[in-house]
């Protein structure tokens, strides 16, 4: 895998897996080599329309197979990919558009109810004026070219298909000239506080996307369902470039919707599949489950966020699985800083307790005097190595908040590390408790209420208290049809927890706020908590 570009790891997919599928989906089956040379004909059309190496390209589309098209041509000839989500309103992709200096746009022009050339217009009211490839927009000054998946061009846009050119004969020398240590990526996180950050990496995150496929077992001609957006890291990594480089086929999801992903599993004899947890809750409320055949699935990884223990071992019954894998990662990390290895006890993946999955090294600091703990104790959790992002683009201040100058990146994530070199996340840095002086974690208490079975999921948060200084208040999301009355709860948590841990106040919530990407909001939550109080 060493100094491979993405476009190396195609080119010898296709000689390799000629004949096999790369993408599924109703009416379209493509291979490896038929999609090689598509790439090469949309390569050709982003060097025909100035795109040099260097230059970024934004990609705002949902999971389409031209998704994968404009992301492996983008980086045939050296150009920088950014991913934007298509869950974000005119002022989010204005934001990311203009700060990561994308020449070129390629765009749906509506989907459902977003009508995204109107949020590009409402961005930038003189687009409809311009001519697309000269276009001088003051407020995405980098921008020149937007290009929409539609049949008819839009005023100052280009068609998809009238991109592609057959005349491939200047990619060779273009793609000669792109090396593995060149940027590949500006991937923005999700922005949950503060605006979103453009995190970058180069051509290596192949080799720990490739890591978290061979964890998995994935072999040529399995199939992945494709259901986490290509514009999240978990989507892009552990999905689509896990898969080209495994010769595995790509099965995708534009929407997520949970019957229709038990459908595509069945139908499509699904071999891999991963989520959040909110995606798992989904596919286990769904209720006749036991009616679809999963039986093809040889393992799946969940993260995202803590899982509790009751919740794991529901998952694995309703979905019938024999391999549940707990990850842990970050997208400044590359992903999945630790993973379960295929033989590693239910017991460890329940507790979120995994190997680390790279060569990176990863030690535990106490937050506060930054010197390492003994291993088993907790404390931040910081990384180094090559899965260590480049930097944030474009900040360098928060970069070096968040890289130490020998190297380490701090996650802000708290866990254990303990003799064997297994990590257990236990929360977030920020997330911590301090109740009546104590250092409490509140995914200790969201454990003990998941035990219940009437909580399907919970979210636990600090509230000011004149006594105490902090107590923890608990949000909680019911089972169906469950009937749970809050002292219930209350007495349920007293019966194992020390009475500073228990939840004085227990609140009952349809739903969580969540972040473009289906993570809590716990900063939401928190906030509702507060506003709540008597003077909030």
């Amino acid at each position: 895998m060493d100094d491979l570009t993405i476009s190396d790891m195609l080119r010898r997919a296709a000689a390799r897996h000629a004949d096999l599928p790369c993408w599924i989906e109703e009416g379209r089956t493509v291979t490896y080599a038929a999609f090689d040379r598509e790439v090469d004909r949309l390569a050709a059309g982003l060097l025909n329309l100035g795109v040099t190496k260097g230059d970024h390209v934004g990609i705002w589309l949902p999971n389409t197979y031209e998704w994968m098209l404009s992301f492996c041509a983008t980086a045939r000839i050296g150009a920088v990919i950014v991913p934007v989500n298509t869950r974000y309103k005119a002022e989010e992709a204005g934001y990311v558009i203009a700060q990561a200096d994308a020449k070129v746009l390629i765009m749906l022009r509506r989907m459902w109810k977003s009508d995204y050339y109107a949020m590009l217009c409402e961005i930038a009211p003189d687009l409809p004026a311009q001519q697309s490839g000269e276009l001088n927009l003051p407020e995405l000054p980098s921008l020149r070219t937007v290009v929409v998946l539609d049949e008819t061009a839009t005023a100052g846009t280009v068609t998809f298909d009238s991109v592609l050119s057959d005349d491939t004969g200047a990619v060779a020398q273009a793609e000669a000239n792109v090396a593995a240590d060149d940027m590949l990526l500006i991937c923005f996180t999700s922005g949950s506080t503060g605006k979103p950050k453009g995190v970058m990496h180069n051509h290596g995150v192949i080799e720990q996307s490739t890591r978290v496929g061979l964890a998995l077992h994935v072999e040529p001609g399995d199939r992945v369902l494709a259901h986490m957006p290509f514009y999240h890291s978990a989507g892009l990594y552990m999905a689509l470039i896990t898969s080209l480089n495994l010769g595995a086929a790509l099965v995708p999801m534009i929407q997520w919707t949970p019957r229709e992903a038990l459908d595509l599993i069945e139908r499509h004899r699904v071999t891999m599949f991963g989520g959040i947890p909110t995606h798992y809750y989904d596919i286990c409320a769904v209720p006749d489950i036991d009616r679809y055949d999963l039986s093809s699935l040889k393992a799946a990884w969940i993260g995202g966020s803590a899982v509790m223990q009751e919740t794991f071992e529901r998952i694995m019954r309703s979905m019938r699985l024999d391999k549940l894998f707990s990850t842990y990662g970050m997208t400044e990390n590359t992903i999945s800083t630790s993973f379960n290895r295929w033989d590693d006890p239910v017991e460890y993946c329940c507790r979120n307790k995994a190997p680390l999955l790279s060569s990176c090294e990863v030690r535990i600091v106490d937050p506060e005097t930054l010197a390492e703990v003994p291993p088993g104790s907790e404390g931040e959790i910081w990384c180094r190595g090559e899965t260590v992002m480049i930097g944030y683009y474009k900040n360098p201040e928060a970069t070096a908040e968040a890289i130490t100058p020998e190297g380490w990146l701090r996650s802000g994530d708290l866990g254990t590390l303990d003799a064997e070199g297994y990590l257990t996340v236990t929360g977030r840095l920020k997330d911590q408790l301090k109740i009546g002086g104590t250092n409490t974690s509140p995914v200790e208490i969201e454990q003990q209420l998941a035990a219940h079975p009437s909580v399907k999921s919970s979210v636990v948060v600090g509230v000011p208290d004149e006594r105490m200084g902090e107590v923890a208040w608990a949000f909680v999301e019911l089972s169906a049809g469950a009937d749970l009355k809050p002292e219930d709860l209350i007495a349920h948590c007293s019966r194992t927890l020390a009475d500073y841990k228990v939840p004085r106040q227990i609140h009952f919530v349809r739903e969580f706020p969540l972040t473009a990407t289906g993570k809590v909001q716990r900063n939401e939550v928190a906030k509702i908590a507060r506003g709540m109080l008597p003077h909030g």
